[in-house]
């Protein structure tokens, strides 16, 4: 990703109805409370501009980690006063095996960073404690690929069954998987047949759909999601353009 799109991440994920829509899902799905009673050790594998952090920060975890490939992105991260996070790959995570009760990673494991998806889940596995949790969000469907995937470096999307299986393959149980963000499908769908790309238009520095609307349509499309939250509470959601899951380490690995 080019400097410029991490500053728009940097500015927009505070507020920004899809990133507040999405670590609501987070919370929801991983049962984080704003007033934690107990303090896991999370870890955010990439952790980009630092928004996730922050957001647990803010909700009370203080016990809290990340990294990132880039060192653009950890210098926006440092911005926000969040020191313990280091330059490293999600092939190869900077730290140590069994650590970390929980770890989410954020549209990193199908990054066109990412060039083996096995290896990523793998040292995903790693890093968490036996009975651990792992959150992943990950961009749904291909058929939904655009100008913004290019812009923001997004090499794959999965469909549920798919990064359920691939979970499944490394060792975890899959606890909760959803797509998200369904109420809005319908106009994802069209913004992204709108801009998608021609092979001329590939040679072109290409720009993402994250721009902050105006506050009314901003709080209109934050209304839209979180709305999906409460149906969260009691189903999973069969379409949308982003795949949730919460999956599990075992306490002791299937033979």
């Amino acid at each position: 990703m080019e400097y410029q799109e991490y500053k728009i991440m940097y500015e927009a994920e505070d507020t920004h109805w899809w990133y507040r829509g999405m670590r609501g899902v987070m919370f929801r799905l991983l049962h984080l409370s704003h007033k934690p009673v107990r303090q896991p050790r999370i870890l955010d594998a990439g952790c980009g501009t630092g928004g996730n952090l922050q957001a647990l920060k803010s909700a009370g975890y203080r016990n809290i980690a990340g990294f990132d490939l880039s060192p653009i992105a950890l210098e926006f991260t440092r911005k926000r006063g969040l020191e313990n996070v280091r330059q490293g790959s999600i092939t190869g995570i900077p730290f140590e095996d069994n650590g970390f009760d929980i770890a989410i990673s954020c549209d990193v494991v199908t990054d066109a960073g990412t060039d083996n998806e096995t290896v990523a889940l793998k040292e995903l596995y790693r890093v968490i404690k036996p009975g651990g949790r792992l959150f992943l969000n990950l961009p749904a469907f291909n058929f939904l690929r655009s100008e913004h995937d290019r812009a923001t470096d997004v090499a794959r999307r999965v469909t549920r069954p798919e990064i359920e299986a691939k979970l499944a393959a490394v060792g975890f149980k899959v606890k909760r998987a959803t797509y998200w963000n369904m109420v809005l499908f319908p106009v994802v769908v069209a913004v992204r047949f709108l801009r998608r790309e021609s092979s001329e238009d590939l040679q072109a520095p290409a720009r993402s759909d994250i721009v902050l609307p105006p506050g009314p349509l901003n709080l209109g499309l934050t209304i839209c999601v979180w709305l999906e939250h409460l149906l969260l509470r009691a189903i999973s959601l069969p379409l949308g353009s982003s795949v949730a899951v919460v999956a599990v380490k075992p306490r002791k690995r299937p033979e």
